[in-house]
């Protein structure tokens, strides 16, 4: 019983062995062509700057633009390709272990790989190419100088929504007595020969025409009044007696002449 009980332990330790490294090695064993170096059929060579990098790609241009073709690029994508390896517009980096493709060269004739693992921990230049919805990410390993492609989606430029709609404004009026729209606003007026506001518009009445000046009548009244009858014997008495009894003078002589100074001839 001991016996069995150690020989399942060691065919379980056994299998989880073989599941670790089918998993870590599965990827690479499925792949139509790994790579266990770089270096051996090399396109450009070994380089250690992009001064270098530039340089190679001028000097072997032939075989460069082959290998670019047999990847599936264009002839306007060949040319914005060495364009920005000319410009200097690449960059650094690691390059990824599967590639969908690699070239590589030998005795003076271009190749390509499909499918293909490379080595982990390879550095090389990148060089991305927007091709419609697709961007063709080329790599040229710095180990081998072999231009490589992998074709990665385009990332979708996120665009933000339109702002929305502000609700409508009402339109301006008028103040309060004017009319028209802002800002031609104006106060009403009556139609010419009308006066008043309107809509209390009304033609204007004639003035009434004074009347004629007045004559001025003087009137002279006489008034009557009454005497008592008993002052008329008094009044005669005093007539007859005061004119009887007066003793009057002659009347006064008349003032001397003047005399005159005499007048000398």
């Amino acid at each position: 019983m001991a016996r069995s009980a150690a020989t399942a332990v060691r065919i379980m330790r056994a299998f989880i062995a073989l599941s670790y490294l089918f998993t870590l090695f599965g990827a690479p064993a499925r792949a139509q062509h790994v790579l266990p170096v770089l270096g051996t059929a090399p396109l450009l060579g070994r380089m250690n700057s992009t001064a270098e990098l530039q340089e190679r790609v001028s000097e072997r241009r032939t075989m460069f633009e082959t290998a670019s073709e047999d990847l599936g690029l264009t002839g306007a994508e060949t040319q914005e390709l060495e364009a920005k390896i000319a410009d200097g517009r690449v960059r650094w980096v690691m390059v990824p272990r599967h590639l969908d493709e690699m070239t590589w060269a030998w005795d003076g004739s271009v190749y390509m790989y499909r499918d293909v693992i490379i080595p982990a921990d390879e550095y090389g230049w990148e060089v991305d190419i927007p091709v419609g919805a697709v961007v063709h990410a080329l790599f040229i390993p710095a180990a081998c100088g072999n231009l490589s492609l992998v074709e990665r989606s385009r990332p979708v430029a996120y665009v933000p929504p339109p702002p929305s709609q502000p609700p409508p404004q009402p339109a301006p009026e008028c103040p309060a007595g004017m009319v028209g729209a802002p800002p031609n606003c104006y106060y009403p007026q009556c139609p010419p020969g009308m006066t008043g506001t309107p809509p209390n518009c009304y033609a204007p009445q004639p003035q009434p025409t004074a009347p004629p000046a007045l004559t001025k009548v003087v009137v002279k009244q006489v008034v009557r009044q009454s005497v008592d009858w008993w002052l008329i014997p008094l009044t005669l008495i005093g007539f007859f007696f005061g004119g009887h009894y007066c003793h009057c003078g002659p009347p006064p002589p008349p003032p001397p002449p003047i005399n005159c100074p005499p007048v000398d001839p």
